[in-house]
């Protein structure tokens, strides 16, 4: 039975976790795609600022491009806690996060998916269905950015300095599949993007069936 530690092992020069490449690859590729989702939320939350109804055709693609990002993040994060918990020697010497994030994490999972399913139903449901999710959407986003800022702030630099170590050279030889790294990323994003260039078709017809609330 692994200990659960909150402290996690990191190289000499205190960048990145542990010394074993699976586990400093999985901790590279949660922190690039954490990062990559930031820059997508943030622009999300723009188009609010702007207005929905404004720019509705934004909001919808950036929404489906940063789904798969979220599905690219929660399966390293899972991958990591299912190999912990199972004993993984590398893992365990990383160490689990902090109680307190390890608190937030399961939280911010939750409120994410809701926050992009409702939006979902919310932009091509009707009816009761509509309304509910419209509902849901709006009051989950508070809850969710209020969780977002609390996960992001106790290890943006830790974070940052993680997802940029695959564009140096030094840093990229030492730890191998950078390029499989990279590739689930831009695999993630095209995806995503090119489902909300479909998706986003549906404008004129949300607008027809919504004459009155044009927002979402």
């Amino acid at each position: 039975m692994t200990t659960l530690t909150s402290n996690a092992t990191h190289t000499p020069n205190g960048e990145e976790p542990g010394s074993d490449p699976g586990v400093v690859g999985n901790a590279r590729l949660t922190a690039a795609t954490g990062l990559i989702l930031l820059v997508l939320f943030a622009a999300e939350i723009v188009t609010d600022l702007l207005g929905v109804a404004n720019v509705l055709t934004a909001h919808v693609v950036i929404g489906l491009m940063l789904t798969p990002p979220v599905l690219v993040k929660m399966g390293s994060t899972g991958w990591r806690i299912v190999r912990y918990y199972r004993g993984d020697r590398a893992y365990a010497e990383r160490g689990a996060p902090r109680l307190f994030l390890r608190i937030l994490g399961p939280l911010l999972i939750l409120l994410t998916a809701v926050l992009i399913g409702s939006g979902f139903l919310a932009y091509l449901a009707h009816g009761g269905l509509y309304d509910a999710a419209l509902k849901t959407h709006k009051v989950v986003f508070y809850i969710w950015l209020l969780a977002v800022i609390a996960h992001v702030v106790p290890h943006f630099v830790e974070a940052v300095s993680w997802a940029f170590a695959d564009l140096s050279t030094r840093a990229r030889g030492s730890v191998p599949g950078a390029g499989t790294r990279r590739t689930i990323l831009i695999v993630a994003l095209l995806v995503g993007g090119v489902a909300g260039v479909i998706l986003s078709g549906h404008v004129g017809g949300y607008f027809h069936t919504h004459p009155i609330r044009l927002h979402l």
